[in-house]
């Protein structure tokens, strides 16, 4: 008899614990921020500074707000036509990232 009394706790603990990481996993920020840019156009030069390709940039998450200060460039890729591709990242306070990509027209440095 006892011993069933300690096995109805034990289970009675195990539904708890699972009910608390079952509520801790579905109030988790998994959104990642939102990137986007202004009508403005730019043309991309080679060896064109970050924070001139970020003007124009901005980035939003829904429970951060403004995370714009996060924004990166992570990448720029010159293609055969003459264009370049840039890819920016943002990060939330969740460590929830975003990337984003736009082409851009692009010309030689002089």
């Amino acid at each position: 008899m006892k011993n069933k009394g300690i096995f109805i706790g034990v289970c009675a603990a195990d539904v708890l614990m699972l009910a608390g990481c079952i509520y801790l996993y579905a109030n988790q920020d998994r959104t990642a921020p939102v990137i986007s840019f202004s009508e403005n156009e730019i043309i991309y030069t080679d060896g064109m500074e970050a924070q001139e390709l970020l003007n124009g940039v901005s980035a939003y998450d829904e429970q951060d707000g403004d995370v714009s200060y996060s924004l990166l460039v992570e990448k720029v890729s010159r293609t055969a036509e003459g264009q370049a591709v840039v890819t920016y990242a943002a990060k939330d306070a969740s460590n929830n990232v975003a990337k984003s990509s736009r082409i851009l027209p692009a010309e030689a440095a002089e």
